[in-house]
């Protein structure tokens, strides 16, 4: 069977919908469709042809992150989908290896995805980078606090966007590793849904120093999002929510883990707390990945890196990595025979989980994920971010 990988033009956005209905069971309402088209028309799209005809497709879409100081150029993957018939016969392979190679021509350093399974996106180099952390509250066990001055204001998604853009933006969990969001997707991932409520807290100068989204019913109250910049605003909005335990029975929060929770906050800490495995990731290139580094200040250093990516083949190999004393690191390809000193070995998965911080040296060391000597490991992590990576959108 010939078939053909390549982009997908805009005038076969029919054929795309229809593949992302029927693979992921979803019913085709124009207002769906509209919702589709809204990230098709935002991104890179790809498919493997069999007679002309759609057979697998994979969506790109270009993000940017922000990352301790740095902005990464990074890659959103998603509607990953076959036809039943043509499963299992490297469709999604092959247009993984197009799409890869073409985003590290286009210098892309970053690639995340949400994966219906981990061992499946491991094959092509992802590993999982982000968590999550939910907390379910008895509404007779939320907190009565005291609220100070300033007020609380409902608001529409129109009024708020602004707000959340500059507020999101500003928290220091957002710069790590988190999107910078675009209008456009705001519109898309929040404002689309018709379930969504808005409100803001405005300080004494009517200034809006927080900010929640959030849908409620009798059962629950959910808290979407939310983000505050002052110890008055996460009060004022711990009380608005509090005042709605008259009319849902539990609330419920979902939202990026930083390393830390917010039980020891509440009158009963002993609350449903719960710490789950969320998107992937991977360096797509790590030449413009490692150049573009917000390492530590310190001394000149040099070190030698051996990279395995066998989906990635401009990875593969040894890589000299000079840091200067401001933090900048130079990168380049070398040869092994010419190397007279440690080399510090790993996937491509165990680089991109140590750089972006999500776990520690001398983890990998200790579980042999990264091979060497563990004295020149331990000196470049102190060149290394400190904190977990933390990601608060899902495509």
């Amino acid at each position: 069977m010939e078939r053909e990988i390549r982009r997908i033009g805009k005038t076969e956005i029919d054929e795309m919908f229809d593949l992302a209905a029927y693979a992921f069971n979803a019913e085709k309402t124009e207002k769906r469709k509209e919702h589709f088209e809204q990230i098709i028309t935002n991104s890179q799209n790809y498919g493997c042809f069999s007679e002309g005809k759609l057979m697998s497709q994979v969506v790109s879409t270009p993000f940017k992150v922000a990352f301790h100081g740095a902005v990464y150029p990074m890659a959103g993957i998603g509607c990953v989908s076959s036809y039943p018939e043509y499963r299992g016969q490297g469709a999604i392979s092959a247009i993984m290896s197009k799409l890869l190679s073409d985003l590290a021509a286009q210098e892309v350093a970053l690639a995340y995805l949400a994966p219906f399974s981990y061992p499946f996106y491991r094959k092509y180099g992802f590993e999982q980078l982000f968590e999550q952390i939910s907390y379910t509250i008895k509404a007779s066990d939320w907190p009565n606090v005291s609220v100070g001055s300033g007020k609380m204001k409902r608001v529409t998604f129109e009024e708020i966007k602004p707000i959340c853009q500059r507020i999101y933006a500003s928290l220091e969990k957002n710069q790590r590793g988190g999107m910078i969001r675009e209008a456009w997707w705001l519109d898309y991932s929040i404002g689309s849904d018709d379930k969504n409520r808005f409100a803001v807290y405005e300080d004494e100068s009517g200034t809006p120093a927080g900010y929640i989204i959030y849908q409620s019913n009798v059962e629950r109250f959910t808290i979407k999002e939310w983000g505050f910049l002052t110890k008055q605003a996460f009060q004022a909005i711990i009380g608005f929510i509090g005042s709605h335990n008259g009319s849902s029975k539990e609330f419920y929060l979902e939202t990026g883990f930083t390393g830390q929770n917010f039980s020891y906050l509440m009158p009963a800490p002993l609350i449903d707390m719960k710490v789950t495995p969320f998107m992937m990731g991977r360096i797509v290139a790590m030449d413009s990945f490692l150049s573009m580094y917000p390492f530590a200040l310190g001394k000149e250093e040099t070190y030698y890196l051996k990279v395995e990516d066998t989906y990635a083949s401009w990875n593969e190999g040894i890589w000299k990595l000079m840091i200067d004393a401001s933090g900048k690191g130079t990168v380049k390809k070398c040869s092994e025979e010419f190397i007279a000193t440690e080399v510090l070995s790993g996937t491509i998965q165990t680089w991109t989980q140590f750089f972006m911080g999500y776990r520690t040296g001398e983890d990998l060391l200790f579980y042999e994920k990264i091979l060497g000597a563990a004295d020149l490991l331990h000196s470049l992590e102190r060149r290394v971010v400190k904190t977990v990576p933390v990601l608060e959108e899902y495509f």
